[in-house]
């Protein structure tokens, strides 16, 4: 039987061999993902490496015109639904001179408003929108589950991680994608938990999945979701 990894919606045949001594990720001209493995190395391990260098793989892909990873297309019109905490928005363009107060768009009594003369840097606004707005979320989140697992981090940024949903500096940062204020709030804490779990421990041990069944019991549930259905959210 093949011995396969999967991370994300990436599938990497695993090839151990004793002639290794470290482990090499290859991506072949049809696209297809292998993980050569020395004899022994724990399964953990191995999918730690491959998350690592997740963004290489996707990048080496992209180059070889083998994988676009999906992007909701926007028109920003007037209906259009934009998604925040999981919960969808419709777009209602609004004419100069409406009192938007300082900022071209926000939420307000149930929709996104948008300035019509914005709309040619609409994506831009979003994106400011989703960091400031949703990163004052994120960060009361993080203060509840940072309680539960008796961590610190040293600093909390939302800005674009490319293909990732989050990251855990060595220093102690948090960093997560903004996509990630548009999933429903349950996954959005399974993203959270994930990035302070790795305050405790960096890799994929049976202690990191400890430490997320303790903070959130259905955290298996949730990932799953995530992988399933995370690239719908964003644009």
């Amino acid at each position: 039987m093949i011995e396969q990894v999967e991370i994300e919606e990436l599938t990497f045949e695993v090839r151990r061999s004793p002639k290794r001594k470290t482990i090499g990720i290859t991506v072949d001209r049809e696209g297809d993902l292998r993980l050569d493995v020395p004899v022994g190395v724990p399964r953990s391990l191995i999918e730690d490496v491959a998350e690592e260098k997740l963004f290489w793989v996707y990048k080496k892909l992209a180059e070889k015109g083998l994988y676009q990873r999906p992007r909701n297309r926007k028109d920003f019109v007037n209906g259009e639904g934009f998604s925040y905490l999981g919960r969808s928005y419709r777009l209602l363009l609004t004419k100069d001179g409406e009192p938007l107060g300082e900022k071209p768009l926000k939420l307000a009594n149930g929709r996104f408003l948008l300035l019509a003369s914005e709309k040619g840097r609409a994506r831009r606004h979003f994106i400011d929108w989703y960091r400031t707005v949703g990163s004052a979320w994120l960060r009361r989140r993080v203060e509840l589950y940072q309680e539960r697992l008796s961590v610190q981090p040293s600093k909390i940024e939302v800005r674009d991680l490319g293909y990732r949903w989050g990251s855990c500096g060595e220093k102690g940062a948090l960093n997560f994608h903004w996509h990630t204020v548009l999933l429903p709030p349950p996954i959005a804490d399974y993203v959270i938990v994930h990035e302070l779990a790795h305050l405790i421990e960096k890799h994929h041990t049976p202690k990191f999945w400890g430490l997320m069944e303790r903070a959130l019991p259905d955290y298996q549930s949730r990932k799953q979701w995530l992988a399933e259905n995370g690239g719908d959210y964003g644009f």
